[in-house]
């Protein structure tokens, strides 16, 4: 029922609002010739004249239906080069284009975050059990996204160390060993498998060990934030085999490994960038399409297009072999910072001073 709520608001968000602008851009430019609001949105709702980021925007969203972290920014591939257009020929051309340029990806971000809101707010026992990721902010920096295998701990401080290959942290949920919710009565600092450093101010704490890692994280409303996790890690905890040391994919979690005893002369004040691999997803999305263009002109015009299909094939296939290779040594390193032969920090510890428990405590998953 959320998603049937919530996917309008996409569908708005990915096509109608590019199609909207489309119309309007045209309306401005050929204002007084009896234009037809209806027939021209239609038009351009329907086709898209080549402007290939609204089937790819909607292509991504099949593929990351549960990554409702990912919506907004998805919204953003077809609204931001309508943006840009709008604002270079409104600076030329009238301030009416350049309202419309700057409202386009506001309202196609704001359309695709509502929809984001409706399938993971009220947390109800549905959500907690279901794929569909659920963001929670953390006093200060830092926010906790509970995924449909694993947490994933983002918008972290700047790694201390400038080498880390990582701004972000990850534990599995079949890797959890303890969660346990508590009070931090005074300031403190947390350091993360990252080398991230994040400040605990006095309040509602949840701590999770399990991977080899320990998180204390700030959240206020920390009842409802444990039953989640612990619920959805009930529900969806998957056993996830880690390949062999000598794989070329642990190279990112082997350098998080040598910094963890090195002292940072200069604090980094760098952050990390993750994401961009996903152009090339979006390239092989694109060149894959093109492909599927060559081959239908095969078998309409000339034979000669088959040079078109190999190459544009290719070329997609290579984007998305790197694109899942680096995606899986960057999983690997959020997810290990710690070496695989670590034991789990000991619960009975006092992690910070200032901490006192909830009588709330957790075993492991499995038994949960």
């Amino acid at each position: 029922m959320r998603y049937l709520l919530a996917l309008p608001l996409l569908l708005l968000s990915y096509v109608g609002v590019p199609a909207a602008y489309r119309t309007l851009s045209t309306y401005l430019f050929r204002r007084g010739d009896g234009f037809d609001f209806t027939a021209q949105f239609l038009k351009n709702l329907t086709g898209y004249d080549g402007f290939w980021p609204v089937p790819v925007a909607v292509l991504l969203f099949a593929g990351l239906w549960w990554m409702t972290a990912a919506w907004p920014r998805i919204a953003l591939l077809p609204a931001a080069p309508l943006a840009f257009m709008g604002v270079l020929t409104g600076l030329i051309d009238g301030w009416q284009k350049l309202v419309l340029g700057v409202a386009t990806p506001a309202v196609a971000w704001g359309l695709a975050w509502l929809a984001a809101k409706i399938v993971s707010r009220p947390i109800t026992r549905d959500v907690r059990r279901s794929a569909v990721e659920v963001a929670i902010g953390l006093r200060g920096d830092g926010r906790l996204r509970v995924q449909s295998r694993r947490l994933l701990l983002d918008k972290l401080p700047p790694p201390r160390h400038p080498e880390a290959p990582v701004g972000r942290v990850a534990i599995r949920f079949d890797r959890i060993s303890h969660v346990e919710a508590g009070t931090v009565h005074t300031p403190a600092q947390w350091r993360f498998g990252n080398t991230s450093e994040l400040t605990l101010t006095p309040g509602p704490v949840l701590r999770v060990i399990g991977g080899g890692q320990e998180w204390l994280l700030p959240v206020d409303d920390v009842e409802t934030t444990m039953r989640l996790v612990v619920e959805r890690a009930r529900a969806r905890a998957k056993a996830d085999p880690r390949p062999p040391l000598e794989n070329s994919r642990w190279a990112n979690a082997k350098k998080l490994w040598d910094l963890q005893d090195k002292q940072s002369m200069q604090p980094n004040q760098q952050k990390v960038k993750h994401g961009m691999h996903h152009a090339m997803l979006v390239l092989s999305v694109l060149t894959a399409a093109m492909a599927g263009y060559a081959v239908f002109r095969v078998f309409t015009d000339s034979w000669g297009f088959l040079v078109g299909v190999l190459f544009f094939g290719g070329v997609s296939y290579g984007l998305a072999r790197a694109w899942a290779s680096l995606g899986a040594t960057q999983k690997l390193a959020e997810e290990n910072p710690r070496p695989p032969m670590a034991d789990d920090p000991d619960p009975r510890r006092i992690p910070v001073t200032g901490w006192s428990s909830q009588p709330v405590v957790l075993g492991q998953t499995s038994d949960l």
